[in-house]
């Protein structure tokens, strides 16, 4: 992987753009020029293409010599490959963190729990309260990975997940009735936390990863101009 740090207008420039891309407000597959994304932020092409550059080492672009740059479909062969990463990943820090699980830790995730209670309550368009909510869903995850003292776990994860954060967008985007299934998902693996129930907690664990791409075939199915093809 291409660790080259970016500094400067560069460093805003791909930010931003990453941004676009995690959260669909560039679709997969959508054309992006140097000359426009230049334009756009008032900067010189340097810059633009520095950020371009790192964005296609991540795999969010795609650089055609003589055709143009597109914003890379998703795969989803990379994504099954993530989720079982994550789901091994997980249970094995929120077993640790139920042996060191100490009540006073328990307010910050109480924080976020309703924060994310007042964005499903808020009057927003559907669009903007997912990527709100996947925004404080991140939140909680990187949260109790910190609490399990495994914070370092949780950079690697994030290091890989751009392919997922984009799918969990597209299957999120209008779907109210998803954010509050995570919601209450999320106030489930609290409470299993808490009571040290980890049976119950790795089942829901297990869900809350899975049950939302295995039900995803019909929405897929619907896009197919935003996925590679399966192999």
């Amino acid at each position: 992987m291409n660790t080259k740090k970016l500094t400067g207008t560069s460093e805003a420039v791909y930010q931003k753009l990453k941004e676009q891309i995690l959260y669909l407000e560039l679709p997969p597959g959508s054309a992006i020029s140097e000359i426009d994304t230049a334009a756009r932020y008032e900067t010189s092409r340097t810059p633009v293409r520095d950020a371009f550059k790192m964005l296609a080492s991540e795999g969010l672009l795609e650089i055609r010599p003589h055709i143009g740059t597109f914003v890379s479909l998703i795969d989803l062969n990379m994504i099954s490959d993530i989720l079982y990463i994550r789901e091994t990943l997980e249970q094995a820090v929120l077993r640790d963190l139920i042996s060191s699980y100490d009540k006073s830790q328990e307010f910050r995730v109480r924080f976020i729990l309703q924060k994310q209670r007042e964005l499903l309550d808020a009057d927003l368009d559907a669009d903007e309260l997912a990527r709100q909510f996947i925004i404080s869903d991140n939140e909680f995850h990187v949260t109790l990975y910190e609490m399990a003292g495994k914070k370092n776990v949780m950079s690697f994860l994030k290091s890989i997940n751009s392919e997922y954060e984009r799918f969990r967008t597209f299957l999120n985007l209008g779907e109210r009735r998803n954010l509050m299934r995570l919601y209450e998902d999320h106030n489930a693996i609290l409470e299993y936390i808490s009571n040290r129930d980890y049976d119950r907690l790795s089942d829901t664990i297990t869900h809350h990863i899975y049950d939302f791409f295995n039900a995803s075939t019909e929405i897929v199915y619907k896009h197919p101009e935003y996925f590679q093809p399966i192999k």
